[in-house]
């Protein structure tokens, strides 16, 4: 199994066309790799690759149950955060309906790692890095989400959204005394939906979020998001199950600490590897940038 962490963006080589939309899908594509040769088109969007997309009418997002001890946040306030965030986009009008996916908020997740288990039971889980922000070179990033899917189809298959709360200042509710926690987890739950950054500086999904400026502002959606939302999930598709089950069942529980598969446990070798199809991961941040005059402002690229 082959995982992969990049910052894509995406739309699909010429089947179908943005318009006046800038808003960008992501793909299988991995620009971060040369031998892939990935090309983006005026927008800046992958045109290379297949775009990412929920297979199901329904995914599951679960909350760790620690919620951010650190930040005083309880497991209650960021389950609420994160509902709230998904609701934005699966409200949108689609022209005549909301989008062909609904997010259904569990929890709570004991689970506090980003991971993929090919034979275990898995849970997409939001989760905050209180003492360690572990992903070298984005000390300064707010927020990262990776997600794994299947790169022959680009049905995804499970998607993590970790929050930095080691180095950065995170808010809940008004009014916002750091970066907000709803902005963010708005603009990740994008990500996790399939869509990467667009250049439309008003939209939610734009890469810089500059919380003096931008205050509350990526809290609710703008056109051109929705256009994307509803790109990815129109209400005329066929999706290709109603289950909201995770994929190899869902699980609370981190893989090292599930029971092992029946055919383990009479000592059987089980092999990971999916036949026919590899896995890829992709990611997103926030970073510090530099302000005129050399001084570090309080603005963060989200990736």
């Amino acid at each position: 199994m082959k995982l992969r962490i990049s910052c894509a963006a995406l739309a699909v080589t010429a089947l179908f066309s943005q318009g006046a939309s800038a808003f960008c899908r992501t793909t299988t594509c991995d620009p971060n790799d040369p031998a892939e040769a990935c090309q983006k088109d005026a927008n800046g969007c992958l045109i290379t690759g297949l775009p990412l997309q929920w297979r199901s009418t329904c995914v599951t997002v679960g909350v760790q149950q620690m919620g951010a001890p650190k930040l005083n946040f309880s497991f209650d306030q960021v389950a609420d955060v994160v509902q709230r965030a998904f609701d934005a986009w699966t409200n949108v009008n689609c022209g005549g309906g909301p989008p062909s996916i609904d997010v259904k908020l569990i929890g709570p997740i004991e689970c506090g790692l980003s991971e993929y288990n090919q034979n275990r039971g898995n849970a997409n889980v939001v989760m905050f890095r209180e003492y360690d922000w572990p992903y070298a070179g984005a000390a300064n990033a707010i927020a990262l989400t990776t997600t794994r899917f299947d790169t022959k189809t680009g049905a995804l298959w499970d998607g993590d959204i970790e929050l930095n709360a080691a180095t950065q200042s995170l808010s809940i509710g008004d009014p916002i005394t750091g970066d907000d926690l709803l902005s963010v987890l708005t603009h990740e739950a994008g990500h996790f939906l399939g869509l990467s950054h667009t250049l439309d500086g008003t939209a939610t999904m734009r890469a810089i979020y500059d919380p003096s400026r931008d205050g509350d502002s990526f809290r609710s959606l703008e056109p051109d998001d929705a256009a994307g939302m509803c790109a990815v999930y129109p209400i005329t598709r066929k999706a290709d199950t109603d289950s909201c089950e995770n994929r190899h069942g869902f699980s609370a529980q981190c893989g090292a600490d599930q029971p092992p598969p029946e055919e383990e446990a009479k000592g059987c070798s089980v092999s990971a590897r999916v036949v026919g199809a590899r896995t890829g991961a992709l990611p997103l941040l926030l970073v510090l940038g530099l302000a005129a005059g050399g001084r570090l402002a309080r603005r963060r690229r989200i990736v």
